[in-house]
């Protein structure tokens, strides 16, 4: 992983400004995002972390308390306060206040939202194109809701599109952009033409949708996970075609699955599409086991009376096939409540016992986790102690060749930049999305800062999005580079930094 150049780093400044509004364009939105930098801890056990933390919460104190003087002291001397970098987790935000969006953190930036919030989504794959950076973009996506009453619930299959760069780029007016000649020649007074569109059809689901996901080979075919325990499997293929047909709508109604899962005890959150062999699948429970399903002739077989028994006494939190390598088609990863990670091989007749087991692969639940789709072996887990991982699982029994602990609240999605190996991104519980490169190394003088509170940031941090409340799930786009979609209680963001 060494020996790639360091990137470039944003750092946002804490201003405090206006209050929120609802705002829906290509502009950045100063209640929805933010780019910062982290904090690495390495730690080699468990009362090492529980030491880092405190000594983290110690310091944050200390820190905001020194901010909060500085900041009393010019103001009694009728000064403006010094600007300094936001630090999550140790800078306060009064009521009423909000912070403001460093200009040009952001090349694109749009903010999308539903009648009810959804905890999961997956992005499809579309023919516009493999690998696409002209702008406007276009991106489809899946969401399942979570609405307050269960006949409410649907499967929205969405269309984004006239995605373009945001307005404010934070250079002078006079200033040319050569990138943009080639991409888009338009009138910047018709903001009309200008304005992101959401178009969506929606599908009535039975409860509340825990988690849904997209088969690579055929994106219409969807699966959910209800929290009535229940599995299903969707042919959304009217939906998705109703979106590129100007006043055509699919009937949400008379839709329904075309298969219903009903031998898990318990709901769960894990499920997982195969990527090499078309329909495989996997779902696991809160019951601790999972199941594997086969494609047949009008349906899927799911092996209900020998499931892996993966995590006994324990909920299974997230499953996922290995993504290259040999034999990744019949590999995948489980990972639990119970603070292990286990690798499993279908081929092997045991069900209950796992190739590559890591008991205490973190302090607290682990509660997802993400195989690389460069260098296959490589394993990224991520926990509710706010910290992620990064394993060889060729040789677990060393350790985890990466700990990053920087957030300080749960861990919530993890997922691998699609092309480059040594870049991936995490969401947590404290409102925010990080970007780490661990090739990154520190080049700074010691005790260098640049900015004030720049040193609570590491190296290896590229961006830090904010402003969206409880995100629930983070995706790389697969066609369109560095680009980054999220969803949470607020809505949904898909955003390109400046620096990615």
């Amino acid at each position: 992983m060494a020996g790639q150049t360091k990137r470039k780093q944003d750092a946002a400044s804490g201003s405090k400004k206006k209050p929120r509004q609802e705002v829906d364009d290509d502009a950045p939105d100063p209640d929805n995002d933010e780019d910062w930098e982290g904090d690495v801890e390495e730690c080699e056990d468990e009362e090492e972390e529980e030491d880092a933390l405190a000594a983290d919460a110690e310091g944050a104190e200390e820190e905001e308390a020194d901010a909060a003087e500085e900041e009393a002291a010019a103001g009694a001397a009728g000064e403006e306060p010094k600007s300094r970098v936001w630090r999550p987790g140790v800078d306060q935000i009064q009521d009423g206040e909000h912070l403001d969006v460093e200009p040009g953190a952001y090349h694109m930036l749009h903010r999308a939202q539903v009648e009810w919030p959804c905890l999961s989504f997956d992005v499809l794959r579309d023919e516009l194109g493999a690998h696409r950076t002209a702008y406007p973009m276009t991106a489809y996506v899946v969401a399942g809701t979570q609405a307050r009453n269960e006949a409410d619930n649907r499967l929205y299959m969405m269309k984004w599109s006239n995605l373009r760069k945001t307005a404010k780029d934070g250079k002078d007016s006079d200033e040319e952009d050569d990138d943009d000649d080639d991409e888009e020649d338009e009138d910047s007074d018709d903001e009309e033409k200008r304005e992101a569109k959401l178009e969506y059809e929606g599908v009535i689901h039975p409860g509340g949708v825990n988690r849904v996901r997209s088969m690579p080979q055929a994106p219409h075919v969807v699966a959910s996970w209800a929290d009535t325990g229940k599995v299903y499997m969707w042919n959304l293929q009217a939906q998705r075609r109703a979106l590129d047909k100007t006043g055509e709508k699919a009937t949400a109604s008379s839709v329904k699955p075309i298969h219903t899962c009903t031998s898990h005890k318990e709901e769960g959150f894990a499920m997982d599409f195969n990527p090499h062999e078309t329909g495989k699948f996997l779902s696991g429970s809160n019951d601790g086991v999972v199941m594997l399903w086969e494609p047949v002739k009008g349906g899927w077989s799911v092996n209900s009376e020998k499931p892996f028994n993966a995590h006994p006494g324990s909920s299974v939190e997230d499953v996922q096939w290995r993504r290259v390598g040999t034999g990744c088609e019949s590999i995948f990863a489980s990972c639990s409540a119970d603070r292990s990670v286990k690798v499993w091989d279908i081929r092997e007749k045991s069900r209950k016992k796992a190739s590559i087991s890591i008991k205490e692969a973190h302090s607290s639940d682990v509660n997802v986790i993400s195989w690389s789709p460069i260098v296959g072996e490589l394993l990224a887990t991520a926990s509710d102690d706010g910290g992620f991982k990064v394993w060889d699982t060729r040789n677990v029994s060393a350790g985890a060749m990466a700990n990053f602990l920087w957030h300080r609240k749960p861990l919530t999605s993890i997922d691998w930049h699609p092309s480059d190996e040594t870049v991936l991104a995490v969401s947590s519980e404290d409102n925010s999305l990080s970007v780490w490169d661990m090739a990154v190394e520190d080049d700074r003088p010691e005790g260098q800062e640049d900015v004030p509170g720049e040193a609570h940031f590491p190296a290896q941090l590229l961006f830090l999005h904010m402003g969206q409340q409880d995100i629930k799930e983070l995706k790389w786009h697969p066609q369109l580079p560095g680009v980054c979609c999220t969803t949470s209680a607020s809505g949904f963001n898909i955003f390109k930094a400046s620096n990615m």
